[in-house]
């Protein structure tokens, strides 16, 4: 009890003191409007990072970063693994044996993978919402009967985000070119031609007339118009044999915005289907005549 009391009695006297020291009561009321304005602070930051691990979160373990873009040639890991899908896409090797020795020297298939999905997405967007959903069940029944892989090949996956914030963002004068997205975009226009060059192969990938896809998704793509590219835009990037004996080595096909589909299941068919876009053997089987991403696709 004597405790309590002691304790109460601090407690009025400094009421008091501050009640009748006036110069004090404008501070402690300063100090509470800051109190204020970091609590909100902190709630949007705790707001920002769950809604990260909601919306994207499956993307976000697959993310390839735009940090410090611009700063140095061909640094941050969106770079890297756009040069070497650039570097090999568009080659004219002799043979497959020629090729694959030219990656493995640079180390590309061991990074990547022999075969994967490349793909642009952002943290809030429908398609990218639908992608996400599609490649979770994809991934989760990888190769069973539900969602057969022709060659039993490793799901690989590697995204891009174009809402990406990189810390050297401000170092940069044009309001374009503070977004990291956008100086990594024009950077593989100016330097490198991969944008048009990649848009030319697609444009003749059987998805492109077998889907009806309009041309404009692959001008946009041809023109590096970065402030238009749709999210999701997934390409395929295969280095098999297969890939190079039809013709399709490297970047090979694209689905741009991934809102085609009326659930889960038929998107993530549509990825497996992206993913089988060459037949493993010349067995009848192989030839899926209902995967649009084949020359013996059939309506």
């Amino acid at each position: 009890m004597n405790t309590l009391k002691r304790i109460n009695g601090l407690f009025t006297k400094f009421w008091r003191w501050i009640k009748e020291t006036a110069w004090v009561q404008p501070l402690l009321i300063v100090g509470g409007i800051f109190a204020i304005i970091f609590s909100i602070s902190k709630f949007n930051k705790w707001f920002s990072t769950m809604a990260v691990g909601t919306s994207s979160g499956y993307f976000t373990s697959y993310r390839m970063s735009l940090e410090n873009e611009g700063r140095k040639d061909y640094e941050t890991p969106a770079d890297k693994i756009t040069s070497s899908i650039n570097k090999f896409s568009f080659d004219e090797f002799q043979t497959y044996e020629e090729a694959k020795a030219a990656l493995e020297k640079d180390g590309v298939i061991k990074e990547y993978g022999i075969k994967y999905y490349f793909m642009i997405v952002e943290q809030d967007c429908t398609g990218c919402t639908n992608a996400e959903q599609a490649f979770q069940t994809l991934q989760s029944n990888w190769n069973t009967q539900s969602f057969k892989i022709d060659d039993g090949g490793t799901f690989a996956l590697h995204a891009i985000f174009a809402d990406d914030i990189s810390t050297n963002d401000n170092d940069f004068e044009l309001d374009e070119d503070k977004k990291a997205f956008y100086r990594y975009v024009k950077k593989f226009s100016d330097v490198e031609d991969f944008w048009t060059l990649a848009a030319g192969k697609l444009y003749d990938a059987p998805y492109k007339q077998n889907a009806g896809v309009a041309d404009s998704k692959y001008e946009t793509l041809e023109n590096a118009e970065a402030e238009n590219m749709e999210t999701p835009t997934i390409f395929l990037v295969d280095w098999t044999e297969e890939a190079f004996d039809a013709g399709r080595f490297g970047i090979s096909e694209v689905v741009f915005g991934f809102t085609t589909g009326t659930s889960t299941y038929d998107r993530a068919t549509l990825l497996q289907n992206m993913w089988n876009h060459i037949p493993s053997d010349d067995s009848e089987a192989a030839k899926d005549i209902k995967n649009p991403f084949r020359v013996e696709y059939q309506k």
